[in-house]
Parts: C-alpha cells; structure tokens; sequence
C-alpha cells in the first residue's frame, strides 16, 4: 500500500506507484477515467484506489490487492500570457492586473520593476516580457506567466524652424 501527492497538473501512471513486482493485468477500483492505469487530477478525484489483481501459485488462484491512497495539491494558479501596449506618457499602473482573474498573489516579476513591486511606470521601465513566477508548494513545481509590454514613447512635434513673414502680409483677414 502507498500514500501518493500530486499537483492537480499532474498526470501519473498508478501501476508504477506499487511497489515490488506487481502483476500486470489487474483492474482500479474504482475504475480511473482514462480506462488505463492513467491517474489525471482534472478527471479523477482523490481517495483510495485499489489494484486488484490474481496470484497463481501450486495451481491455486489467490485474489490480492494494493491500495494506493491519493491526495492532489493544487497548482498555483498565476494568471494568462498576455501582452499590452502603453505610452511612456500613460500613468503608473499595477502589472498583476494584466494577468486577468483569479491569479495568485505574492509573485515575483522578473526582470524587476524599477517600484520593487509590481507597479509598472511607463515613464522609468521598459519594453520587455515582463515574467510572474510563483514557488512550488512543495508537490507542485513553480509556475509562470508573461506579459510582454511595450512601451511606446511619447510622440514628439517637431517646431516649425522655418517660418518667414512677407513685409506686406496682413493678418486677421
């Protein structure tokens, strides 16, 4: 019998989980979704599963089985690539919010924002894939997402340097 922890992004093949020797063949009680030995965290739930399986020996059949019991972390969820365009010009803003709903907090950015924080302010950082990375909870691996952003400098009018008057021209007419 076995304890198993997954990341629930995690899929598994439970017969290589047993111990020993097993014998091929056998069934999952209850049976895994994949129809095969295939655990899959988005399909299957936690809980005990059993192999069930036969053992032949001096002509006799012996019916045995192995329990292996799992549990699913949950992945951390940061978020969606995405990238945006702005203005140098445009004002500070909060680059977490660019990676849509439901993204866990307490990330890091790499490279690193000239705020030490999250706040992206066009008129001091740059154009560049901005990448949100949270640790792994100890089952699950580190995660990630990106933002490209690129920002834009603000344009520029260039002043009229050639300007000439004729002495006979008349204005406001």
């Amino acid at each position: 019998d076995t304890n198993l922890s997954l990341c629930s992004n995690q899929t598994i093949d439970l017969f290589d989980a047993i111990d020993g020797n097993p014998i091929t063949g056998g069934t999952w009680t209850p049976a895994l979704s994949s129809g095969t030995n295939i655990f899959d965290p988005a399909l299957d739930l936690a809980g005990t599963y059993t192999y069930n399986y036969n053992v032949t020996c001096d002509g006799l059949t012996v019916p045995e089985s192995v329990d292996i019991t799992v549990t699913i972390e949950q992945a951390p969820f940061v978020g969606n690539n995405n990238s945006i365009t702005i203005c140098e010009s445009d004002a500070a803003f909060d680059l977490y919010t660019s990676l849509g709903t439901g993204a866990v907090t307490g990330g890091t950015w790499s490279p690193p924002l000239t705020s030490g924080t999250g706040i992206f302010d066009p008129a001091v950082d740059f154009s560049a894939t901005y990448i949100y990375t949270v640790n792994g909870n100890g089952v699950c691996a580190t995660a990630s997402a990106s933002i490209i952003v690129t920002n834009n400098p603000k344009p520029t009018i260039a002043p009229i340097s050639d300007y000439r008057l004729c002495d006979d021209a008349v204005f406001g007419t």
